[in-house]
């Protein structure tokens, strides 16, 4: 049956022989026949497949030290678990002469114990080969491997087997694998099997092949964590995965069938309310599309599930992190300057409007809940009052994650939740004081450290910019005061105070600041003395406070007791500190150094080898965001030397983040931004010196080094899924595992031009135009911008492109836009005019410099060729 046959021999007493060669002797086999369920099958204390997956866990001596008592409780037992029997089979095969304890209970398991116990598998339809063959399994160097090799026959493998791989530690890059668990799970477990057989003489029972309910929600739980962290939208198909096991359950309308779909499809939608790791705002949108899934199933059963109180709850904390709808758009435009924001009328229309033709769908969500018979409480009224609902007066619908909930006794505390969401659903600091106090005043309430959170991120928050076409809830920044024609004292006494005194009061108050409101403080410290005083307030470990000090050398063990949001605030704070060039002005070695102390503390926390380095991405991102920086500065020299030095620093960290948890769209962004900055830098210097004409060499420093790695990053990036042929066909995937959109696709056509690679670009638009559909839907995601990127990234390459190819070329390109089914709008082949503008258009003056050295090199080149030629003439 194994498609890998592996001998296993083990050293017992001398002389006695391969395991696998002796027979069960026939008082063994008495003994185990007549020996009780409870006896072969007990309830061990600890999982045996929890011991598995530890086993899988431990890379290093160390690792297998710190679990030994679990490996040698394995190894002592002599019960017939599957589990148990392939642990014990799997540690004769390796190296353990460094765990004597495992080694001695190894090693007194007897040939003809190891042959009765292999024997005694018959009885359950499984063989020694089968244990060889999910040894072998077990063995892949990654979990990737893992999987492949799981689905890599068509033979059935037990439910323990699914489950340790998909364990919540377990580190995948390719979506592949998700897919495949999926598939797989889907064709073996979630449907009874027939019985086998064993030659032709005997019926063996059926295999224990169909998953419990139990087993199916740990399975979800653990897709639902790898999805949500390496492909978002990937949640999606875990809904249809979801909606495959409760349609396949039985359709009979007994009690207890029907309770099992209500607790599958309750606990999934709670599931799918969980943000993503990267951007979960943005995906949020994926999470409604995996809930509606849910619900849509449900109401087309002759007998539509029970929703559950807090299931209501999980569609409205999904609904209050999704875009406005047009409704919710203009009843946010209707809002009143003052506060209350009371909506106003704008014509005859708006005033036939009742105040429930204005409710947001999560408000509307909580009044159906009411509806089903769940009373509201104070978490219920924060979630409305980030749709838009306060409890006697409109709030202002805020675009929000899921605020915190307390459970159990500590449910009374969700009047802070309350308090604070209130703050949050303001437009600017003054509204959010004035909720601030009167609040306090209506309930004889002392803020807690969740309000004051909340309080200083309003007061933290930038102004908006003045071009900005955000509506009040869109985004985290202040919107104009109102000040009603107040008097200048008024004004001074409704004004909020400062972050400084703000601190102080909540401290005098014996408020400690931890948790959110501590990652809020040390993210937007205006010094890192400042920081170091919020970090010892917070009780922050002193030895781990002096890990994050600069020019010190960090203690690993140290910084590992800092919560990981705390540290991706230390690094925030860090970029965000590093001093922006001030002309020939020369910076101090301490301020040029953050950022490298960023880089440094991320790879000293974040080991490839550990599961935090491999999982956690955002310190990262915020690295790389601070190189694309226009004017940051990393070194004291001139322009083009401190860019060249951005680009170089930058490559390190993406080779930093390769090594642990791979690349994604937002670095290729960050560091396609850092290389156009390198090369405008090198283009104004040469242009400085009076250099003009062709040029030879790069624009960018070290330019075939810098192209290839791009090219990797966007092959990556772009590789589409593969679906696996296990039969079920009904698991729809996104067409690729990252979501990648018109921003990234301009960004890097340009980039390729500032690299002055056309074929490069020619194999962009090729790609382009073969994804039409992907790159419309995404354009669609971020409204009417989306399409105006897409019209951008067709004139950077007819711009700069556009300047090399030849008539015949062209007119092929055209063509194949012209073939395409969609030729309005945002792919239309841009005209000479709407060229010459977006050059033109670019407030750096790149676009102009740039497409002048192309000219400039082409002349050159042709004039060259002309020489040639003419001197091939004057030859003959």
């Amino acid at each position: 049956m194994s498609a890998f046959p592996m001998a296993m021999s083990i050293r017992p007493a001398a002389g006695t022989g391969s395991i696998w060669s002796s027979q069960p002797s026939w008082s063994q086999t008495l003994s185990r026949m007549t020996s009780s369920r409870r006896r072969r099958y007990p309830r061990l204390r600890l999982s045996p497949s929890r011991i598995v997956a530890l086993r899988l866990r431990s890379k290093t001596d160390g690792q297998k030290k710190a679990y030994r008592h679990a490996f040698e409780f394995a190894a002592k037992q002599r019960a017939d678990r599957l589990p148990l029997l392939m642990f014990q089979a799997w540690m004769a095969k390796q190296d353990i002469q460094n765990e004597p304890g495992v080694t001695a209970s190894i090693r007194s398991i007897t040939p003809s114990e190891w042959a009765d116990r292999f024997h005694s598998l018959s009885s359950r339809g499984w063989s020694k080969a089968d244990i060889d063959h999910w040894i072998w399994i077990l063995s892949g160097e990654n979990g990737d491997v893992r999987v492949q090799r799981l689905v890599s026959t068509q033979t059935p493998k037990p439910i323990f087997l699914v489950m340790i791989l998909s364990r919540s530690e377990e580190r995948f890059r390719k979506a592949e694998s998700l897919l495949s668990l999926m598939e797989y799970a889907s064709k073996y477990h979630l449907r009874s099997t027939p019985s086998q057989s064993v030659g032709n003489e005997v019926t063996l029972p059926g295999r224990k092949m169909t998953m419990t309910t139990s087993q199916f929600l740990l399975l979800l739980r653990r897709l639902v964590n790898h999805v949500l962290r390496l492909m978002p939208r990937s949640i999606v198909t875990v809904a249809r995965f979801t909606v495959g096991y409760i349609r396949q359950l039985s359709s009979d309308t007994d009690a207890n069938t029907y309770h099992h779909k209500c607790e599958v499809f309750n606990e999934a939608l709670l599931l799918f309310k969980r943000p993503a790791p990267i951007r979960p705002i943005a995906n949020m949108e994926f999470n409604w599309r995996a809930q509606r899934l849910l619900l849509a199933m449900s109401d087309n059963l002759d007998k539509p599930l029970i929703i559950n109180k807090a299931s209501y709850r999980a569609v409205r904390e999904v609904m209050i992190g999704l875009k406005k709808s047009t409704t919710e758009r203009a009843v946010a435009m209707r809002y009143a300057k003052s506060w209350p924001p009371y909506r106003q009328d704008f014509d005859g229309l708006d005033a036939k409007r009742t105040a429930e033709d204005d409710y947001s769908r999560s408000v509307k969500a909580g009044f159906l809940m009411k509806e089903a018979g769940y009373p509201h409480d104070h978490y219920d009224q924060a979630l409305s009052a980030l749709g838009g609902m306060g409890v006697n007066s409109p709030t202002v619908q805020t675009r929000s994650l899921p605020p915190k909930e307390w459970k159990g006794e500590e449910q009374d505390r969700n009047l802070y939740t309350r308090w604070a969401m209130v703050i949050r659903a303001t437009r600017n600091p003054q509204e959010a004081w004035k909720v601030f106090n009167n609040f306090g005043a209506k309930t004889g309430t002392a803020p807690n450290v969740q309000v004051y959170a909340e309080m200083f991120i309003k007061l933290q928050s930038h102004a908006l910019h003045q071009t900005s076409t955000a509506l009040p809830g869109d985004s985290r920044e202040a919107f104009p005061i109102h000040d009603a024609n107040y008097s200048e004292y008024e004004l001074a006494r409704l004004s909020p105070p400062s972050v400084n005194d703000l601190y102080n009061q909540m401290v005098s108050r014996g408020v400690k600041p931890e948790g959110h409101c501590l990652y809020t403080l040390v993210m937007n410290a205006t010094s890192l003395e400042e920081a170091t005083r919020y970090l010892h307030d917070g009780g922050i470990d002193a030895a781990s406070v002096n890990s994050l000090a600069l020019f010190k050398q960090p203690s690993y063990q140290a910084l590992r007791k800092i919560p990981l949001l705390l540290f991706k605030s230390y690094i925030h704070l860090l970029c965000r500190l590093q001093p922006d060039r001030r002309g020939r002005e020369k910076l101090p070695p301490e301020e040029l150094f953050r950022i490298r102390h960023a880089i440094k503390l991320a790879r000293f926390r974040l080991r490839p080898e550990s599961t935090e380095g491999s999982t956690f991405r955002p310190p990262w991102s915020i690295i790389m965001r601070a190189l694309a920086r226009p004017h940051i500065s990393v070194t004291n020299g001139t322009r083009a030397s401190n860019d060249a030095e951005a680009l170089l620093m930058s490559l390190e960290v993406v080779q930093s983040v390769e090594e642990r948890i791979g690349v994604d769209p937002e670095l290729l962004l960050y560091l396609c931004r850092t290389v156009q900055k390198a090369a405008l830098s090198r283009l104004g210097s040469r242009e400085s010196l009076g250099e003009s004409g062709a040029s030879e060499g790069s624009l960018v420093p070290s330019g075939e080094r810098v192209l290839k790695i791009l090219k990797t990053m966007f092959s990556r990036i772009t590789n589409s899924v593969a679906t696996t042929e296990t039969g079920s066909g009904s698991l729809e995937v996104p067409p690729l595992m990252h979501n990648i959109g018109p921003a990234h696709l301009h960004t890097y056509m340009r980039t390729l031009a500032f690299l002055e690679d056309t074929t490069a670009m020619k194999e962009l638009l090729q790609w382009m135009l073969t994804h039409k559909e992907y790159i419309n839907e995404e354009a669609e995601r971020i409204n009417s911008r989306g399409h105006a990127l897409i019209a951008k990234t067709l004139c950077a390459y007819q711009a700069f492109a556009g300047l090399s190819l030849r008539h015949e070329e062209q007119e092929d390109t055209v063509s194949q836009m012209e073939d395409s089914t969609e030729t309005a709008g945002s792919w239309r082949w841009p005209t000479p005019e709407e060229t010459i503008s977006y050059v033109e258009s670019d407030p750096r003056g790149g676009s102009q410099q740039l497409q002048q050295r192309l000219l400039a090199n082409l002349w050159s080149t042709s004039a060259q060729q002309e020489s040639r030629e003419e001197m091939n003439m004057a030859s003959m």
